[in-house]
């Protein structure tokens, strides 16, 4: 009983103090809670961040009602220090073996090296930029190992607890668009620095939950292409049509996000679910020709809003406006301003920072630490995850990590197509397939695996399916030794 009344002792002096004594309180019971589970095992831990991450944006914002704006934030720690206590857990348990066991640990591994050594990388200026770099990519690399070890009951578990918390915060994002963001959010908004996107015509997009409408619009769609394989994979109406009303809700989170490109990698990943359900070439032939056919007429028959008309939409007009966005944005992306203003910026890096910078210049090169340490800095928005790692690791690095990406790609499908039918270990491996080419997309077209919410879950993805093909080699060996 003596710590529990110290903790609520000094829980009544945090509140009656406020300020940075109650941000730190607050903090460190969140801390508390997450690494508890530890001590059952890392699964726990694992679920507690899942639940945590989507809602670190709004609690970020929260913590404005009792503290002055800050552009460093201690809410950022709380993630890593929780994986690296894991990953200790882990390390005790498997030994070095974790680092080189599976098909693809050994090139994640020297992946992970490289981000480490490119952490002291003088070219990048101090080394809390390089530091801050591996909050963001270094640190989600945990999670590949992870996922070497978790059972396949947890991973559909995660896989239900990501479809829930992107549609309830997606639910918080309607009301910041219907009813407007609470102060401690606009305070938030007034005081940021380097977030213009959140404009679109004459209103800010909804953030929901999450840091931004980026995390957003890519958390759920992964939750909607998770809610469209369970609900392919239902065997009784009553869960179909209950996941397919998800996959619906998550699909309207992401189109009133306003990313384009969440939109396009759902469309990727659903139309990879509906042809890996195919059971020959003939059959995914026809599939794919059924969903050609309403795209085709879509773009004939129907004609985009013009920029001028989103411009001219009332303050007020908040989903008008943000669907009207999305809609052209997603059926004329080639003339949006914003793709222009990409390939122009991709093309300066390719031929004239890059090839100058083959072992790159820092692992926080390029991201906001970056341009906030180094005034002077004259590098665009990227809006790429391979040319950020081109620039930040050098151009070994970005091709590993293609590699490694393409890889992973390859052996999901073989594991969706060799499955056996009608079990839950098919079900999730059909999904993760085909989530797997819209990882691929929103890393040519995003920042995915450096998102909050996001990167470790692809990670956690990643070490799944490394983790399953070496199962299922196993097995196909113990089949021929038993012929």
């Amino acid at each position: 009983m003596v710590p529990l009344q110290a903790a609520s002792a000094f829980t009544v002096w945090a509140i009656s103090s406020g300020g940075e004594t109650l941000r730190v309180w607050l903090l460190g019971a969140v801390l508390w809670l997450m690494t508890l589970p530890l001590l059952a095992g890392i699964e726990g831990a694992l679920i507690a961040m899942m639940v945590f991450e989507p809602l670190r944006g709004l609690l970020r914002r929260a913590q404005y009602l009792f503290v002055t704006y800050s552009a460093t934030d201690p809410i950022h720690l709380l993630t890593p220090v929780v994986t690296l206590f894991a990953l200790i857990v882990l390390f005790k348990k498997q030994r070095l073996s974790m680092l080189w066991s599976t098909p693809l640990a050994g090139a994640v591994t020297a992946l992970a090296l490289i981000f480490f050594l490119e952490i002291f990388n003088p070219i990048q200026g101090s080394l809390f930029v390089g530091l801050t770099g591996a909050l963001f990519m270094l640190v989600p690399i945990a999670w590949f190992y992870f996922g070497q070890s978790v059972s396949e009951k947890f991973i559909h578990h995660a896989m239900c607890l990501v479809v829930f918390l992107g549609i309830l915060g997606s639910i918080y994002g309607v009301y910041q668009m219907t009813v407007g963001y609470p102060a401690f959010e606009q305070y938030w908004i007034d005081n940021t620095d380097l977030y213009v996107s959140i404009a679109v015509g004459h209103v800010k997009r909804a953030l929901a939950t999450f840091s931004s409408a980026e995390e957003w619009g890519r958390y759920t769609e992964i939750g909607a292409i998770i809610a469209l394989g369970l609900a392919f994979a239902g065997r009784r109406l009553l869960a179909r049509i209950g996941w397919l009303a998800c996959a619906m809700a998550s699909v309207t989170g992401v189109l009133l996000s306003g990313q384009r490109t969440a939109i396009f990698g759902f469309i990727v990943g659903a139309a990879t679910l509906v042809l890996l359900g195919a059971r020959n070439f003939k059959r995914a032939a026809a599939r794919l020709a059924l969903m050609v056919l309403p795209v085709v007429l879509i773009a004939a028959f129907v004609t985009p809003p013009s920029q001028d008309e989103i411009w001219e939409k009332e303050d007020n007009e908040t989903v008008g406006t943000l669907l009207a966005h999305t809609q052209r944005g997603t059926m004329k992306p080639a003339e949006e301003e914003s793709l222009q203003v990409r390939l122009k910026n991709w093309s300066s890096l390719i031929t004239t920072v890059i090839p100058y910078r083959p072992l790159g210049a820092g692992l926080g090169a390029g991201s906001l630490s970056d341009v906030r340490e180094n005034h002077d800095s004259e590098l665009p928005p990227i809006d790429n995850f391979i040319l950020v790692l081109a620039l930040a690791v050098g151009i070994p690095g970005a091709l590993l990590f293609c590699w490694v990406l393409s890889r992973a790609t390859w052996l999901s499908f073989k594991l969706a197509r060799n499955a056996p039918p009608d079990s839950r270990n098919a079900c999730i491996n059909r999904i993760v397939a085909a989530i797997m080419p819209a990882l691929i997309l929103n890393s040519i077209f995003g920042l995915t695996f450096s998102i909050y919410s996001v990167a470790p879950l692809a990670w956690l993805l990643i070490g799944w399916i490394s983790a399953d093909t070496l199962r299922a080699r196993q097995n196909n060996d113990r089949e021929i030794i038993v012929l």
